[in-house]
């Protein structure tokens, strides 16, 4: 295949001289054009550089007419290379209508998200055709690419703060909508503190080997996929996808995991595990169990999954220090600092909620008080920043093994909750 040559690519001629020659009728007219245009979006060279001289005649306070652009370009020596004076006094003799300014100059950013496209899709294509670079590469380029030419394809819009009102009342009086309440937790308590988990939000839960975030974890997990019949994609870093498998089944059979894995269970017991096990395997729950995967792997996966399910709710991962960032970061906060940044714009790309577990720093243990605060996030304070809700998983019994009645107790601390109470 041959790259597409110039005289092929998109691009609107008539538009651009419109736009120039509305702009020197009507110089106030560049306030709504430079936000929908900026000199690369223009296909001819000539028209690129008199937009250029437009706006740096404007910016330097003075208006741009052929007088004030032809001195401008006479001094950069470029008013030969627009085509010399006469071009200037000629772009406004067949302007269709200045008032339609809007219009042209649409058309002109549409032409220019087209030629990119092309460019864009022809490096695919090469780069496709290559074995030089992992295909996740290649793929993570790509989806950058669209995402870029999709924000450059949307449309200005400012709307009113009164409609926007309007529509948010008429949803609060329909009762409890899911657009301002997000997803349960299962934790009643827990809930309670705010509108539960919102799309596009960074949850992250937090604690201490062996205090239970996986557990914690999974048991969101369950009440998603089992009891709301919502998809969610787990990523388990550190547990093969058997061992979670059997963490997820014996909870909800209510059964010791440690008795499944060795056949300790009664009659009773063994029919609440094939219980259990229907009611998982009915469930839209999916599993990865990749070791060693790096940012971009992990998020073309996921961006798969909400392809072949595109209601896809929760994506968990477990866990966040696990993750390598792909690319060559002097100092580990800075990389974690770059993935947590990554995970919430990944959470607002895709509409889910992405669960994050993370461990904490081991100084907690020698403080007289070891309940976890968000100065303990292990290798870096964006955890705290980047996350919408940050909750840690501390057991008692783990520091007072001798107190029976802190057995089996484990306590979930809300310490930042961007959309609701902490506690």
């Amino acid at each position: 295949m041959t790259k597409a040559t110039p005289k092929l690519l998109p691009h609107s001629d008539d538009a651009e001289r419109a736009v120039l020659g509305a702009l020197l009728l009507e110089p106030k007219k560049l306030i709504q054009v430079r936000t929908r245009l900026e000199p690369r979006d223009w296909f001819r060279e000539s028209h690129r550089l008199l937009f250029q001289a437009i706006l740096d005649v404007t910016d330097a306070g003075a208006t741009p007419d052929v007088l004030t652009l032809q001195a401008h370009l006479e001094q950069a020596g470029q008013l030969a290379d627009v085509g010399g004076v006469s071009y200037l006094a000629a772009l406004d003799i067949h302007l269709p209508d200045v008032g339609r300014i809007d219009e042209y100059a649409e058309i002109i950013r549409e032409r220019s998200v087209r030629r990119d496209l092309i460019t864009g899709a022809h490096k695919t294509i090469l780069g496709a055709g290559s074995t030089a670079r992992p295909v996740t590469e290649i793929l993570a380029d790509l989806r950058g690419t669209t995402d870029h030419l999709l924000g450059r394809a949307a449309r200005v819009h400012w709307e009113p703060a009164g409609a926007v009102l309007d529509r948010l009342l008429a949803t609060i009086e329909d009762g409890h909508p899911e657009a301002l309440k997000g997803l349960s937790t299962g934790f009643p308590a827990w809930d309670h503190l705010g509108p539960g988990l919102l799309r596009g939000g960074l949850y992250v839960i937090a604690g201490r080997p062996g205090m239970g975030k996986t557990s914690l974890a999974l048991d969101i997990t369950r009440h998603v996929a089992v009891e709301l019949r919502r998809p969610v994609g787990v990523f388990s870093l550190e547990m093969r996808a058997d061992e979670l498998g059997l963490k997820l089944v014996t909870a909800e059979a209510d059964v010791h995991s440690h008795h499944a894995r060795i056949g300790y269970l009664s009659n009773r017991q063994w029919r609440d595990l094939y219980s259990a096990t229907r009611r998982m395997s009915a469930a839209p729950l999916y599993l990865d169990d990749s070791t060693g995967l790096v940012l971009r792997d992990l998020e073309a996966r996921a961006w798969w999954l909400k392809a072949e399910h595109p209601d896809l709710a929760v994506l968990v991962i477990d866990y966040l220090q696990l993750i390598t960032a792909g690319i060559r970061v002097e100092q580990r906060r800075l990389e974690i600092a770059l993935i947590t940044r990554k995970l919430k714009e990944l959470a607002g790309e895709l509409g889910v909620v992405v669960i994050v577990l993370s461990q904490l720093n081991r100084e907690l243990t020698r403080r007289s008080d070891p309940r976890p605060r968000l100065a303990d996030l292990a290798e870096s304070g964006a955890i705290e920043q980047d996350a919408d809700q940050v909750a840690f998983v501390h057991r008692p019994e783990v520091y007072n093994p001798t107190d029976e009645t802190l057995r089996g107790l484990a306590e979930i601390h809300v310490a930042k909750h961007r959309h609701g109470q902490t506690g």
